[in-house]
């Protein structure tokens, strides 16, 4: 039967001395001598090198106690190999007979009971002193050993600090568990500054997965944040909780470079009849006028304030539309189109405002509910809105001001909560005083108004081309220096779209070739710049640069250097043409 004497054993190295006499070990056992080759101690500090490095700062702070003491410090994994050691000369000499050294495991089951292995196992602070270590050959020693966790809980490793029996202060135990706190702060410190690039990360793909029910999982899985849509999904409640897998619910892992520290990301992902709806990041340009559009519509996204978007057809109106629902808080609920224009004049009251059961001959027999209904909590585009009926146009002021639809043929009313973004290609202003538009309609959709530019007055002509390019083929086809000549020198008069079908046209053309010139089906008699029919054709390509040099330094606002990028000339060579083609510069 085994027995300790509980006289001269702590009560934790009495549980030791128990443990150890279970694994058969004995106290006259001769030490365990194996110690790591070198290419595995090798392998076992670079495993460790972070740790290691902050260790020593800790042990710098008081290596000149330690070496005074006759003591040495030590530092172990998890696991219970010594990966660093520092202190005093001789009595690290000594040591060696016993294995304090770089490649020893000092683990309960190898070396019997020592406050290294008694540390590990219990996971809290001890001391060992003189007769209490299980085998005779460690009596000559008195150690303190103070645990290391990480930020989330796990034991990775020990601080110890070892001398002789007869050398033994009381402050060693307090100061090997100083050493492991302070050695846990800078860990923590350092966490935290790299908690801030993942939190970058984190953000960049919260921007690309705006509109999705998204959430932050943290290392053992439980939920750290969720945005408004995935909340809507999991309740308040659930933040902080162990995530389980939900269906539609894809995780990725976002990591540091080290893969030292990590997160999760879980992004409910578009199921194949889900509607796609454009982002800001999906609109390309480096031209500053629509960028500073990009900018404008951004921040009216975050206002429920109405939104009236101006310009030519084909610039991209309802590409902004869509961007500014899904950069807004109600980005999770209907986005819903409507073409005032398409709609007849007879139909475009039911259309919005939905009809009841025989509201009028060939209506559904169950009813239907209008596109603001349809709407409701969500957003509403009304496209071509200087093209409504000056009928609908009051009914639609009816709603904006009092938050309600009647369908029609109903007596009742129905309270909606919609957010309002309208397009058109008219000058309302000028509707408004011909009479063909409501002037209070007018002023209460153009909270916010934002007029986009006409591809001919962008200088970004060439970048969105090739980006559509990118879109309809693989390998992108290249655009031949005369291929760009002739797109800058166009006016566009159908913009964006029109863009778009031409590149897919001159895809088609090339056969796999670069496109040329010839592949660009442009209309010869509606939207050239200057005429192709001269006789030079130098002529043609000298007003092209002109008119391009022009369009660049208009939309830099005279910036010669942003111009030449803009360009993708030298400044030199922009210099060279401005002074060559007489260009004034005010």
């Amino acid at each position: 039967m085994f027995s300790v004497e509980n006289n001269f054993l702590s009560e934790s190295a009495a549980s030791s001395w128990k443990r150890c006499h279970e694994l058969g070990l004995k106290p006259s056992d001769p030490v365990d001598d194996e110690i790591l080759t070198q290419s595995r101690i090798h392998a076992l500090l670079r495993n460790n090198e972070q740790t290691i490095h902050y260790a020593e700062q800790v042990f710098d702070q008081m290596h000149a106690s330690i070496k005074q003491s006759g003591q040495i410090a030590l530092l172990i994994d998890a696991e219970g190999t010594i990966i660093h050691t520092v202190g005093d000369v001789d009595f690290s000499r000594r040591a060696l007979t016993v294995q304090l050294q770089v490649g020893a495991n000092w683990a309960e089951e190898r070396k019997g009971t020592n406050a290294i292995g008694v540390a590990l196992t219990e996971r809290k602070p001890v001391r060992v002193h003189a007769e209490e270590h299980y085998f005779n050959s460690n009596h000559f020693l008195t150690c303190a050993s103070a645990p290391i966790f990480n930020s989330i809980g796990e034991l990775i490793g020990v601080i110890n600090i070892s001398g002789k029996q007869e050398h033994y202060h009381a402050y060693t135990y307090t100061l090997a568990c100083l050493a492991a706190a302070s050695l846990q702060n800078k860990m923590l410190l350092e966490e935290a500054k790299k908690e801030h690039l993942i939190t970058l990360n984190e953000l960049e793909h919260t921007a690309q997965h705006h509109p999705l029910p998204l959430l932050t999982l943290s290392r053992d899985n439980r939920i750290l944040r969720a945005n408004h849509a995935a909340i809507r999904i999991i309740g308040h409640d659930a933040v902080g909780k162990e995530f389980t897998k939900m269906e539609g619910f894809s995780v990725e892992t976002i990591h540091n470079e080290h893969q030292k520290l990590w997160q999760s990301v879980s992004i409910r992902k578009q199921t194949a009849d889900e509607q796609h709806l454009y982002t800001f990041k999906e609109i390309i340009g480096t031209c500053p006028t629509i960028l500073q559009k990009k900018e404008l519509a951004y921040k009216a996204a975050a206002t429920d304030y109405p939104v009236l978007l101006l310009g030519e057809s084909g610039v991209g109106k309802e590409l902004f539309a869509q961007s500014i629902h899904t950069a807004s808080l109600r980005y999770a609920a209907p986005f819903i189109a409507l073409n005032c224009g398409a709609i007849p004049d007879s139909l475009i009251e039911s259309e919005l405002f939905g009809y009841v059961r025989g509201a009028f001959t060939g209506a559904n027999k169950d009813g239907n509910p209008g596109k603001f209904e349809a709407a409701h909590k969500g957003t509403i585009f009304l496209d071509e809105i200087g093209d409504m009926p000056l009928r609908a146009q009051a009914a639609l002021l009816r709603v904006l001001q009092e938050g309600v639809i009647t369908p029609v043929g109903s007596a009742k009313s129905k309270a909606i909560d919609v957010r309002i973004v309208s397009a058109t290609n008219k000058d309302l202003a000028a509707e408004v005083k011909a009479g063909r538009f409501r002037a209070d309609l007018y002023y209460r959709l153009k909270g916010i108004h934002i007029a986009l530019p006409a591809l001919r007055e962008r200088s970004d002509v060439i970048l969105l081309a090739v980006h559509l390019l990118q879109k309809h083929a693989a390998p992108c086809p290249v655009l031949t220096e005369a291929a760009q000549h002739r797109l800058l020198a166009y006016s566009w008069p159908g913009n964006i779209r029109e863009l778009n079908g031409i590149l897919m046209q001159a895809i088609f053309l090339a056969e796999g070739r670069a496109i040329d010139a010839e592949h660009l089906m442009l209309d010869q008699t509606d939207g050239f710049v200057q005429a192709e029919s001269g006789d030079d054709p130098l002529h043609t390509l000298k007003d092209a640069e002109i008119t391009a040099i022009k369009k660049a330094l208009k939309a830099t606002e005279w910036n010669l250097s942003k111009a030449a990028s803009h360009l993708k000339i030298g400044r030199t060579t922009l210099y060279r043409k401005i002074e060559e083609y007489n260009i004034s510069l005010f």
